[in-house]
């Protein structure tokens, strides 16, 4: 039975491919937020956040389905990829190759699900299972490029995390999604001679809820964490130090000049693993000492562009020799060898003192 795979890509379906993956591309920070906040809410450096992991596979499969051609779930995986890329992905370029494996897999389970005849079962379950697989791939795309050399049984855990996650919100949420679409007629029948999604002529009812509940989190979402949380215009060569301190100001590299110490550090994380090295910077303890912290202060946050925050605690931070910030090409990165690689943070922009 023909679904269309096989018929030329129009321009609509390269304009549809284009939105969708630039949208998830934007979106996909504000994820990597919600992740974030997830581990801290929980006490751990990492992993916990790959719970919102389907997320980012949730615009791969509305992609894959609306243009249900061959090689879309790919060619959208890269699209998105390159928007992260290039919206500051802490990944580098390696969050593309992560973003076309989860394409490449979403194109491989549609090959396998097929047409679904009047949305069957078997079919939907399908898509489900691949929107979990591609959404666990990300931690061994990561482990590949990385050798974090995380303990297999950690890694198996987290890659369990991702795949509920994919079934979840890739799967369920992005089928929910897709049929409120169809209800609502925002998807015109012009989709559905190639879509493999079938179109409903039932009026919208309490069972696209979850939709609707999921595009207002994401869209009211990002918004506040757009205009709230991430500062993406500031300056990413400088930070604040604030807080409970005598002399706030803004700290740059070029004032303390004649400061700078050099330590050998390695990072060790679950998805980064960076071999010993030399890092050369100015050290936490004298860019604080610099704002003469208040008597009664017990810690200090440390406040990434993209709203990323840790807390340390002061008393160890003024003691510690291997503790820095050191100046890279996106901006100030926090060295912090005593601690793990979760916490070398990257585009610092605020020392609060606390």
């Amino acid at each position: 039975m023909s679904n269309g795979q096989n018929s030329s890509i129009t321009t609509r379906n390269i304009v549809t491919v284009a939105i969708l993956a630039s949208l998830g591309g934007s979106l996909s920070t504000f994820v990597g937020y919600l992740g974030n906040l997830i581990n801290l809410s929980l006490g751990v450096p990492f992993g916990a956040g790959q719970f919102m992991a389907g997320l980012h596979v949730f615009w791969l499969i509305l992609i894959r389905v609306i243009v249900a051609k061959r090689g879309t779930g790919t060619m959208g995986g890269l699209l998105k990829g390159l928007v992260e890329l290039f919206t500051g992905s802490t990944h580098g370029l390696v969050i593309v190759a992560v973003s076309m494996v989860q394409g490449l897999l979403i194109d491989l389970g549609a090959e396998i699900a097929g047409t679904p005849h009047n949305n069957s079962n078997i079919s939907r379950l399908t898509w489900w299972l691949s929107a979990g697989v591609a959404a666990a791939s990300n931690v061994f795309v990561l482990q590949a490029f990385y050798f974090s050399g995380a303990h297999w049984i950690l890694l198996t855990v987290i890659a369990l995390l991702a795949f509920c996650s994919g079934v979840i919100f890739a799967g369920y949420f992005a089928w929910e999604t897709l049929e409120f679409l169809k209800d609502s007629r925002v998807l015109s029948n012009s989709f559905s001679s190639t879509s493999p999604f079938p179109v409903s002529r039932k009026r919208v009812t309490y069972r696209n809820l979850p939709a609707i509940a999921l595009i207002i989190f994401i869209t009211v979402g990002s918004l506040y964490y757009t205009v709230a949380v991430a500062q993406v215009f500031s300056d990413p060569y400088s930070c604040k130090v604030t807080g409970l301190v005598e002399n706030p100001y803004t700290y740059s590299p070029q004032a303390f000049v004649g400061q700078e110490v050099t330590v050998q550090a390695e990072l060790q994380g679950v998805n980064i693993h960076l071999d010993p090295a030399n890092y050369t910077g100015i050290l936490l303890s004298t860019i604080l000492e610099a704002a003469i912290p208040m008597a009664e202060t017990t810690g200090v946050r440390i406040v990434a562009r993209d709203g990323y925050t840790i807390l340390l605690d002061l008393d160890e931070v003024m003691t510690d020799t291997h503790l820095l910030l050191t100046e890279v090409e996106d901006g100030l990165w926090l060295i912090a060898s005593n601690y793990d690689g979760a916490l070398w943070i990257r585009m610092v922009i605020t020392l609060e003192v606390y």
